[in-house]
């Protein structure tokens, strides 16, 4: 019977899987989800955690024969007994079937995530690829096809500033909740890391500039000290 470590952050719906596949299973599984066993943002992204899981993604499974996995359907599969599992190929591919009608189609209940004001965030990266003409054009087509399902729950204006071999990506977000939403779906996790972020205060001037600027896609843009060039809008 499998026994392990689920490496997990808080109230992660995709985890959830994997521990009712145990609790039906009997699979002997501790969650590690809190300090100092384990902090999102830091822990996965430590040499010793990368050993076993290069990607850095959560929910990841270790057990303890130190047999590994990422990826929240193989860890819930590897956990499951033949019930869960199917005991025929027809069984096993309605399992599959409804796996992956979860995973394409219900999102965290909103009830989970949502304050009564919006949440602000602006962030920039700087870009490592030096023909401007693919930089933003290869981050609309990565980044917001993967955010497709978050639409309806964030509002971007996002800018690329400079020329070529020397621009950066720069934006504004707005989320319903007053932190990063990111964390809430293993989908939405891929690029958000990469980039520097920080919570704006919507009764400052600074939040306000910044805002009007990014959305009329017009102004000095001080915080940036690159020219504006072409920008795109997740809606």
């Amino acid at each position: 019977m499998a026994a392990g470590t689920l490496y997990t952050y808080p109230e992660n719906w995709r985890a959830f899987k994997a521990q009712i596949a145990a609790q039906y299973s009997g699979a002997r599984l501790k969650i590690a989800s809190a300090s100092p066993a384990f902090t999102f943002g830091q822990t996965n992204r430590s040499p010793a955690f990368l050993s076993n899981f290069p990607l850095g993604k959560v929910p990841a499974y270790q057990g303890d024969d130190g047999f590994c996995l990422f990826e929240s359907n193989a860890i819930a599969h590897y956990l499951s007994n033949d019930a869960l599992r199917g005991s025929t190929p027809q069984a096993s591919a309605q399992v599959l079937q409804w796996v992956s009608f979860a995973d394409s189609e219900i999102i965290p209940p909103a009830s989970a995530w949502v304050f009564p004001t919006l949440g602000i965030m602006q962030f920039n990266k700087q870009t490592v690829l030096s023909l401007i003409c693919s930089t933003l054009s290869l981050f609309s087509s990565g980044m917001f096809q993967r955010l497709d399902k978050l639409r309806k729950n964030a509002f971007a204006s996002v800018i690329l500033f400079g020329t070529n071999n020397d621009s950066c990506i720069s934006g504004i977000w707005v989320f319903r909740g007053q932190e990063l939403a990111f964390t809430l779906s293993e989908d939405w996790q891929i690029d958000y890391e990469s980039y520097t972020w920080r919570k704006l205060d919507v009764d400052s001037e600074e939040c306000k500039t910044m805002v009007k600027e990014y959305f009329a896609w017009e102004g000095e843009f001080k915080h940036v000290g690159k020219p504006f060039n072409q920008g795109k809008i997740f809606k």
